[in-house]
């Protein structure tokens, strides 16, 4: 039995259903914590509730054992029959599963033929908190643009309308099962499982976009709602619009959660806390001679249009996906890039980094500071250290690299926002792979040619960063920051 497939298909049958952890396990005379057990593959139903289970699920036993439905074309008969309606002068939309006739602006419509969403037309559908978040790279002008993208389940049909410049994105709870449907205005219906392969390869459909996305969101949020901030960035709620600030507070208010509280708790600490950590570590760095930064997975970070160095190289590597997306933020925003930034797309660990920074004007003479903040988590420990490896073979000495990283304890913690972080990251498709002790790591980099610099376990993190935040944000359990300077060439 697959625990952790067992426990998915529960959370998406119950889901469907529209109930909480707390609907069931008052159904069921348990505790809800069970219930979130058993969804995140930590335990599984006692036989005696199997049949009582099942009910409230609308499926049978042996699909609860299984872990999967079996395919039923009379089940999915619904998916076949939904037919959209966009009227060419108003642009309603309208849609059904029967047999009828639908008139607009005193025309009769026909139904749309939905072609399979590729090229131009396709999307990237991507996890954000058991929740499909969908995106689209294309045209958002008053001529050319998607109108509405639909999610069709078994049970119900969830509609985003979308307008002529402006967001481009759509957010819809995950149920089980189901097709997205989205229209262009001048190309017409296309459709998209997402649940088939047929899309994009594999690097393209990783959500690391969207976990940077909302790091970049908490940054806002905190920046705007808090008199002193842990960290202070005016610069992130920019690379938003109005309607996706309020729409990803919306998003997280649905689930039940106080925005504020969850932002606080959960989303914010750690990218607040290791960004003022690189960034005084960076300005000291600058103080004593360093003349280049490399951000390695640089998200949706505005060190840029902060940095007050003029003088300052600064080369900022994400997947090409990041790098397009952050840039056509960048330009809505109306920011202006200054002139000592390279934006780099690139595959690491894939792509040779030497290779690529050098193409885009590095200096391998000048002494560095590279980033590496929300990386280490989704390496394993042999790719930690060809990282680093890579980077003595090619940095002047003296060079430094600051980075967050999970100590040896993450995998066994009972802290409950630490085990809901792990279990996040696996339902997602990104698992953490890799933690370390302390000893672990300073092996591990000396070998490479690097010396541990500076060191913060969690209560050190709390004291320095947090002691003014009067209890609302605390740091992170299970989390360290560290800067390692290279030592030898």
């Amino acid at each position: 039995m697959n625990l952790c497939q067992n426990g998915k298909l529960l959370r998406d049958l119950r889901k469907s259903k529209g109930m909480t952890q707390k609907q069931i396990a008052d159904k069921l005379g348990v505790l809800p914590k069970t219930v979130s057990k058993w969804e995140t593959g930590h335990g599984f139903p006692d036989t005696s509730l199997l049949t009582e289970l099942a009910k409230l699920l609308g499926v049978s036993t042996d699909a609860l054992l299984s872990g999967a439905l079996a395919h039923n074309a009379e089940n999915t008969g619904d998916f076949k029959r939904i037919r959209f309606y966009v009227c060419p002068h108003c642009g309603g939309i309208m849609h059904g599963t029967g047999e009828f006739q639908i008139s607009c602006c005193g025309k009769r419509l026909l139904p749309l033929e939905a072609a399979p969403a590729c090229g131009q037309h396709s999307l990237t559908v991507g996890e954000i908190e058991n929740d499909f978040y969908v995106t689209f790279d294309h045209e958002m002008n008053k001529e050319h643009y998607i109108s509405f993208v639909s999610y069709v389940a078994c049970d119900r049909v969830l509609t985003v309308k979308l307008y002529p410049e402006q967001d481009h994105s759509a957010r819809f709870p995950k149920l089980y099962g189901g097709k997205l449907y989205f229209y262009c205005s001048s190309h017409g219906l296309f459709e998209y499982d997402p649940g088939s392969k047929q899309d994009t390869p594999a690097e393209e459909k990783q959500s690391a976009s969207l976990t940077a996305l909302m790091s970049a969101f908490s940054r806002a949020y905190v920046d705007q709602h808090s008199s002193s901030p842990v960290f202070r960035d005016e610069f992130a709620a920019k690379l938003f619009t109005p309607e996706e600030l309020s729409q990803m507070e919306g998003y997280i208010s649905s689930s039940g959660s106080d925005v504020r509280e969850y932002v606080y708790s959960a989303l914010a600490p750690t990218p607040l806390a290791r960004s003022r950590f690189c960034e005084e570590s960076l300005e000291a760095a600058v103080m004593t001679g360093t003349q280049q930064y490399v951000i390695l997975g640089c998200g949706y970070d505005t060190f840029e249009f902060r940095n007050t160095h003029n003088n300052l190289r600064i080369f900022e590597l994400d997947r090409e996906s990041v790098i397009s997306d952050r840039l056509k933020r960048i330009k809505r925003a109306g920011l202006e890039v200054p002139g000592n930034v390279t934006y780099i797309p690139a595959e690491l660990p894939r792509d040779d980094l030497r290779s690529i920074l050098e193409a885009n004007g590095f200096d391998c003479r000048k002494k560095t500071f590279f980033s590496c903040l929300g990386l280490m988590y989704y390496l394993t420990a042999d790719e930690i250290s060809a990282l680093f490896r890579d980077i003595a073979g090619f940095a002047a000495a003296g060079s430094a690299v600051a980075f967050d990283f999970p100590d040896s304890h993450l995998f066994s913690s009972e802290v409950p926002r630490v085990k809901n972080m792990l279990a996040m990251a696996e339902q997602s498709g990104e698992p953490m792979k890799s933690c370390f002790g302390y000893g672990e790591l300073e092996k591990m980099l000396e070998n490479c040619g690097f010396l541990i610099y500076e060191f913060l376990n969690r209560d050190e993190i709390q004291d320095r960063f947090f002691s003014g935040c009067g209890g609302e944000m605390t740091a992170f359990e299970n989390v360290n920051f560290a800067q390692a300077v290279l030592f030898k060439k």
